[in-house]
């Protein structure tokens, strides 16, 4: 779905509020600090791809603000802005950068922010649950206030196929389509991050950092296997077992909980895009879940919702 929001479309002097109500809606609740109190202009596109929303801002010089009792959210999220016309200065968990053209960076919802352009800027920004890509690239903390490049590799191809998804969006597509449009900018957000030298010298090595996306793609393989355990990943991928703990200590989870992490989300993910044929069942099973009421109290504490309620929201398929 497709929404536009103009301040040319309001009352002089309504500008402000309207604002401050569309950034809310569009996102989550922020303090907005207007550079010039007189006058303002401002325009958000928005594009609703299921599990993600994708929109572009054109708007005067502001500061953004969120604050410590904003912070206190049940499902983090994440905000990737790719600035396009000038630069922005962020600040979140003691660390600040600049982030201009040619680059995105990451906010976090759960924690508390600066943002601001001293200048009319045009920017896209991407919004997804934070447990989206905490389920490919590990504990997201560590690629906060720092600024990612979008001229060259992975992020440019995360940065092309941004921006050429809105030309396809109004076109009758199917919501399955737009949600699957969704999901691949995530993928490829993930890979960009992986692959990003500050993040491979900062925290990875480029040979931990291989191990770790060898663990993924295996245990993305084999996540119907219910006896999937950590014993068993470290033996399939040559590793002893303390190697495999102790690479996940820099992802902030233990590997059982990671696993588990990376079917409840898999299996939302699922359900969000399922087809007429398919039943809560069938994605549990899919996912390494063998008991169903497990899989849907644990379901439901993650999300909020249960499985047949995500499934509902999506498609009219069978149930158990």
């Amino acid at each position: 779905m497709y929404q536009r929001y103009s301040t040319a479309d309001v009352p002089r002097n309504h500008e402000f509020g309207f604002w401050r109500e569309v950034i809310s809606n569009a996102y989550f609740h922020l303090q907005l600090n207007f550079r010039d109190t007189s006058t303002f202009c401002g325009t958000l596109e928005s594009w609703d791809l299921g599990l993600v929303s994708l929109s572009r801002l054109h708007c005067n010089a502001l500061q953004y603000q969120r604050l410590r009792q904003h912070c206190q959210v049940k499902a983090p999220e994440l905000l990737v802005t790719v600035p396009q016309r000038s630069a922005v200065e962020f600040t979140q968990m003691g660390r600040n950068t600049q982030c201009s053209p040619g680059q995105f960076l990451l906010e976090h919802s759960d924690e508390p922010y600066e943002f601001s352009h001293a200048e009319h800027n045009d920017m896209w920004v991407l919004k997804l649950p934070d447990a989206a890509l905490k389920a490919r690239v590990g504990n997201t903390d560590r690629f906060c206030a720092q600024h990612f490049d979008t001229t060259t590799g992975m992020g440019k191809l995360f940065s092309d196929y941004l921006q050429l998804i809105t030309k396809h969006c109004d076109t009758g597509q199917s919501p399955e389509a737009l949600s699957l449009m969704g999901m691949q900018l995530v993928e490829l957000l993930g890979l960009t991050l992986k692959e990003a030298p500050s993040v491979l010298q900062s925290s990875l090595s480029v040979v931990r950092a291989a191990h770790l996306a060898r663990i993924e793609a295996y245990v993305r393989r084999h996540l119907a296997d219910d006896s999937l355990d950590p014993e068993s990943i470290a033996s399939e991928n040559s590793i002893s077992l303390r190697y495999l703990h102790d690479l996940f200590k820099d992802t902030g989870q233990t590997v059982a909980q990671w696993v588990r992490d990376l079917r409840l989300q898999t299996a939302y993910e699922q359900l969000t895009r399922a087809c007429a044929t398919q039943s809560i069942a069938q994605v549990a099973y899919a996912c390494g879940f063998s008991d169903q009421t497990q899989f849907s109290h644990a379901f439901k504490r993650r999300y909020g919702a249960s499985p047949r309620e995500v499934l509902r929201g999506s498609t009219s398929a069978a149930e158990f």
